[in-house]
């Protein structure tokens, strides 16, 4: 009976160490992962995943734009919020551009912006980006991508860096203008 009850426990004791961890390795709706070593607010990350939000959290909208020779619909991608939590004590804000609004590939625009507090303390702008836009349904659905590329971190002296990212957002109605 005394070693029933010690397997159990370690039983129990191994199933509870197991989900701490699936806990801290969660996927995200929306995530960035920066390949390599960065460093934000003095703390160095090795190929970091930050939460960028839930599908609930971070909205979207199709719109056009002109120029001289044509039409161009673009897709944007953002926080309903001001702020999300990153993890780590971080927190962010992004503006997101998909070029085009319906499946494919496409170019991208965008801006991350890491803050401590009411600081902001690193900021990505995208360099050289491809998005594969997988859904836009109609309003009340989502937009679903993936996107990689490299981001430069806005400094003076610049380093880039490698990124791979996911989008999933609730599609809203173009704000008026």
């Amino acid at each position: 009976m005394k070693r029933l009850t010690i397997i159990l426990m370690l039983s129990t004791l191994a199933f509870s160490f197991t989900s701490c961890e699936s806990d801290e390795n969660q996927d995200y709706d929306n995530y960035i992962t920066i390949s390599g070593s960065v460093t934000i607010d003095g703390k160095t990350y090795n190929n970091p995943t930050f939460n960028m939000g839930t599908s609930m959290e971070v909205q979207g909208y199709t719109y056009l734009t002109y120029n001289p020779t044509a039409q161009i619909y673009y897709t944007a991608v953002y926080p309903k919020t001001e702020m999300i939590n990153a993890g780590g004590g971080l927190s962010l804000h992004y503006f997101l551009a998909l070029e085009d609004n319906k499946p494919g590939t496409a170019g991208f625009t965008g801006m991350i912006m890491f803050h401590k507090g009411d600081q902001m303390v690193f900021r990505l702008e995208s360099t050289n980006v491809q998005v594969t836009i997988n859904k836009i349904d109609p309003v009340g659905g989502f937009i679903e991508a993936t996107y990689i590329g490299t981001f430069s971190d806005g400094e003076n002296n610049p380093k880039t860096y490698t990124v791979t990212g996911q989008i999933k957002a609730t599609r809203i109605e173009e704000p008026t203008k």
